[in-house]
């Protein structure tokens, strides 16, 4: 069973304090009564959201399960993936009341950063406005108390930029695939050993997920121009800058785009052909791979100083402080290459060394996705356990 650690009392070692059990076999369904429940809430509605201020964003969402149920806001990673109903399946649809909704620029919100111009999609779109966006959803849907926050990858990401801005308004948050978004955690990711690669393929300058993955990170890289490579994301970012004026240019672009979503689906989990992945839809591949580049070469706008922004912030651990009343629930797998493992190291550590003394940390046998069994169990069984919320009482952002 996968073992998780939880602290009662400040400890006097933060380091030693971080302890997790790996399961050595799938972990079985969660044994307590809410094991018999239908796997996915069923649907209730949909609507599109008009984005505070005037703004041309329309963020499209959905609900799920019992409108008078626990609501929790759940987000979806990327930055730029979209949201879909699979993620509604973690939460008792008789206790929960489950929001997803499209970020800016993909999905089904609107304008998409799939369009042959992606500027207007890409324009007030960042960290802050999406941080406005979920308090207005709040508004919207009347949500006037306090609500569960769960979200995986750059989904955590958010999360943890939410908490750190409304803390009152968020009863209990739930991270999988901690990503905090700093410069050494996109570039274990997606800049390894491309600098290098041309000369030798095999070369290993850094740790990275590269090691892991050799034939899936030799596509990715295949696909980077060489000029491009001594900074893969600052080098996608100018591919991604223009519009397409010719078939050419489309084509350099799609073949970017692709490579930069079919390079996360390889390393995505612990049991997967690292070359069986299908190609993406084009569509999708420039909506995911813009937004994503647009997050990542403004360092995730987090730690904005004088309007710049900072590939090297460490904004979420810096203001970690303002989470030390909230109950956290992280979900790590210990073979994660997309978001490493020590990202949830260094969370868990910071939230425990500011006084949160209800930090619940389990690390599976499993890699980044949330469909891997024991991920996916883990997360189930967390909010089929949590203390149920008692009080309904109105919260100001």
């Amino acid at each position: 069973m996968v073992g998780t650690c939880r602290t009662h009392d400040p400890p006097s070692d933060p380091v030693a304090e971080i302890l997790s059990v790996d399961a050595s076999t799938p972990t079985a369904a969660p044994s307590n009564a809410g094991a018999n429940r239908p796997r996915n809430p069923s649907f209730i509605r949909s609507g599109h959201l008009n984005a505070p201020g005037f703004s041309e964003h329309r963020i499209y969402w959905e609900e799920y399960g019992t409108m008078a149920g626990e609501p929790v806001m759940v987000l979806h990673g990327g930055p730029g993936a979209g949201s879909h109903s699979s993620l509604a399946r973690f939460f008792n649809p008789q206790r929960y009341r489950v929001i997803l909704f499209d970020q800016r620029g993909c999905g089904k919100s609107t304008p998409s950063a799939g369009d042959d111009d992606p500027t207007a999609a890409l324009t007030e779109n960042t960290t802050q406005h999406l941080v406005d966006d979920m308090s207005a959803l709040r508004h919207e849907l009347k949500i006037a108390g306090k609500m569960h926050v769960f979200g995986g990858s750059w989904g955590s990401t958010l999360a943890l930029a939410y908490a750190i801005a409304h803390p009152v308004t968020v009863q209990t948050l739930i991270l999988r695939g901690v990503f905090l978004c700093r410069r050494a955690d996109v570039d274990y990711f997606f800049q390894g050993n491309a600098a290098e690669f041309a000369a030798d393929p095999l070369a290993m300058p850094v740790p990275g997920a590269y090691l892991d993955f050799p034939t899936g990170w030799r596509h990715f890289v295949d696909a980077i121009p060489p000029e491009h490579r001594g900074d893969v994301v600052k080098g996608l970012a100018e591919v991604f800058a223009a519009p397409p004026r010719t078939d050419a240019e489309r084509e350099r672009l799609v073949k970017a785009a692709s490579a930069c979503v079919a390079w996360e689906g390889s390393a995505s989990r612990l049991i997967r052909d690292e070359t069986s992945h299908g190609q993406p839809n084009q569509k999708y591949a420039l909506t995911a791979a813009r937004v994503l580049v647009h997050y990542l070469i403004n360092g995730g706008f987090l730690g904005i100083s004088s309007g710049e922004a900072d590939r090297n912030n460490n904004y979420i651990l810096d203001h970690v402080a303002r989470l030390k009343d909230i109950p956290v629930h992280v979900v790590h797998g210990r073979y994660d290459r997309v978001c490493h493992l020590y990202q949830a190291e260094a969370l868990v550590r910071a939230l425990r060394t500011a006084g949160n003394n209800a930090v619940n940390y389990s690390i599976t046998t499993a890699g980044h996705s949330s469909f891997e069994p024991e991920t996916d169990t883990r997360l189930r069984t967390i909010m089929d356990d949590l203390p149920p919320m008692t009080r309904r009482e109105t919260v100001s952002p």
